[in-house]
């Protein structure tokens, strides 16, 4: 999984910083920022890079997309809840981030 921009590489590592963020008491306009910013981040993974066959990736981006969409949101009632699923979602965009940039690299000593 290589993305040649460089901004696209890094997105889901900014969208995990702003998860750990979330799950400290801020005001709801700020978790509303944050469906978007996830669900956005969650929708530009699902297309990069263009495979034709579906992954696990896809699935996980998928419902990830589903779960942070800001315009049918769906409510738990439990900030404990949010708290987890924050938590499994930027350790998800983590493990994204990090095996695109270990496969970048590689890519790169190959050419070297």
């Amino acid at each position: 999984m290589i993305m040649k921009n460089s901004t696209i590489r890094y997105l889901p590592l900014i969208a995990a910083i702003l998860l750990i963020v979330g799950c400290f008491r801020l005001p709801i306009g700020y978790y509303t920022f944050l469906r978007i910013v996830v669900c956005i981040v969650a929708v530009i993974l699902l297309f990069y890079p263009k495979n034709k066959s579906i992954t696990y990736r896809h699935i996980i981006n998928g419902l990830v997309a589903i779960l942070f969409n800001p315009i049918i949101p769906i409510y738990l009632h439990s900030k404990m809840a949010w708290v987890v699923i924050d938590a499994l979602v930027a350790g998800w965009f983590l493990f994204q981030t990090i095996v695109t940039l270990n496969n970048t690299t590689s890519k790169l000593k190959e050419y070297e």
